[in-house]
């Protein structure tokens, strides 16, 4: 989501970010004062994660550089590359997975520079990973596309992610339906999480009506889409639109949303599955629009998935059919949530961008207790993390370790990470 950077940035043209960022991934080591480089944590991020440093990952300095690994898990010519994050502590960073510096070199497709890269299990071998706001090597805005989707059949991440391509076969470019780009009506349409259910592929997305300040963003709604065609093709479902209180009031939009419920608390999702008595059900866990929100919950079985008017809503003590019951399941900031079952401890584990940094709970079920937040990644290391999402496919020969992919915005791009369980969670 590059665009709500951009407003750190105000004495530059949006032309001239863009072509400065575009330059930063390609320039090498120099790329680390790229314009999107400016985040600064407010206080509160800053005290909290002073007051989480004894847990979980510890303070240094530096965001970039050499890896702490010890052993190359990828040979560079060049040494580490500049814009893989260098931790101390129970994470590390392992490679890029997206960029010039990647080992399958995505800008060759078209994808330079990006973010977000959430992924799930497509069925078979296969992994869909889906990207934000995302670049080319052209200058300005001509190789900006709102989002991309790749494919990969690598199902071992012990030493590393490894993209195969596009989901279908082409240069990289949107797989959503076209954003109007027309900030205040509709800048971008950003995918927030994906599944498959019943042999087809299904991606979330919000429709951003404007970026704001740092962290906050304007939607009009949250939508879903299908592919039948094993994510070559996608398609919008009607009736899983939700609406945002906040939609512009132009007659292409409120085509869309007019007559759809507001649901405000849903408009980003992390999409999982669970089974409970004898029914399986599609676990959205929704938070509204930007970066401060928390978190809750909905199901909709399979069989009725992607109907948000078939959805239930945790109020706390069971299901409720009324949105507005929703009650809070992961309370704080709960930024662009990542949610799944892990074996190896037996828990549902939910990690996601906070004050501390990036961070991780555990619960004994989808709808909690959930643990106290333990730091992953601290803000006192890495300032400007964000978007960390679990990879559906861990390491069954070590399962202590968890693998996850991460975005910077003084990169721009995703690399992946790993961290030790057993240290984090204690």
């Amino acid at each position: 989501m590059f665009f709500s950077s951009l407003q750190r940035v105000s004495s530059l043209s949006l032309t001239a970010v863009v072509t400065a960022a575009t330059a930063a991934v390609l320039g090498g080591a120099t790329a680390a004062a790229a314009p999107c480089d400016t985040y600064s944590p407010n206080l509160i991020d800053r005290a909290s994660a002073l007051l989480s440093s004894g847990h979980g990952s510890t303070s240094s300095s530096g965001s970039s550089g050499s890896s702490s690994t010890s052993g190359s898990l990828t040979s560079w010519a060049d040494g580490t590359p500049w814009d893989l994050p260098n931790l101390s502590g129970p994470t590390e960073g392992m490679y890029m997975v997206t960029g010039p510096n990647s080992p399958d070199q995505t800008h060759a497709l078209g994808l330079a520079s990006t973010d977000l890269g959430f992924m799930w299990d497509a069925g078979g071998d296969r992994t869909l990973a889906a990207f934000g706001d995302s670049f080319g090597c052209e200058s300005g805005l001509s190789g900006w596309h709102s989002n991309a989707l790749f494919s990969s059949t690598d199902t071992d991440p012990s030493d590393g992610f490894y993209l195969d391509g596009t989901a279908n076969g082409e240069r990289s470019g949107e797989f959503l339906p076209s954003s109007l780009k027309e900030p205040g009506t509709e800048h971008t349409k950003i995918p927030t999480s994906g599944i498959e259910v019943g042999g087809n592929q299904y991606v979330d997305f919000m429709s951003v009506r404007s970026w704001g300040n740092a962290g906050q963003w304007t939607t009009n709604y949250a939508q879903t889409v299908v592919s039948e065609d094993d994510g070559k093709t996608f398609k919008s479902v009607e009736n899983s639109t939700r609406a945002s209180t906040k939609a512009a009031s132009d007659p292409r939009i409120t085509d869309i949303t007019d007559d759809r419920p507001v649901v405000d608390g849903f408009q980003m999702t992390a999409l999982t599955k669970h089974s409970e008595n004898n029914t399986n059900y599609v676990y959205a866990y929704g938070t509204p629009s930007g970066r401060d929100g928390s978190a809750k919950l909905a199901r909709i079985t399979e069989d009725n998935f992607p109907n948000w008017s078939q959805a239930e809503y945790w109020d706390g003590d069971g299901w409720s059919t009324k949105p507005d019951a929703a009650a809070t399941v992961l309370n704080g900031r709960v930024s662009e949530l990542s949610v799944q079952y892990d074996e190896h401890s037996e828990k549902w584990l939910a990690m996601y961008e906070s004050t501390e940094g990036i961070v991780l709970r555990e619960a004994p079920s989808p709808t909690g207790p959930w643990s106290s937040k333990k730091t992953v990644v601290s803000r006192l290391q890495l300032p400007d993390a964000y978007g960390s999402f679990m990879l559906p496919r861990q390491d069954p020969a070590d399962p202590s370790t968890l693998y996850f992919v991460m975005t910077t915005w003084s990169g721009y791009n995703t690399a992946m990470m790993r961290t030790d369980l057993d240290r984090v969670l204690g």
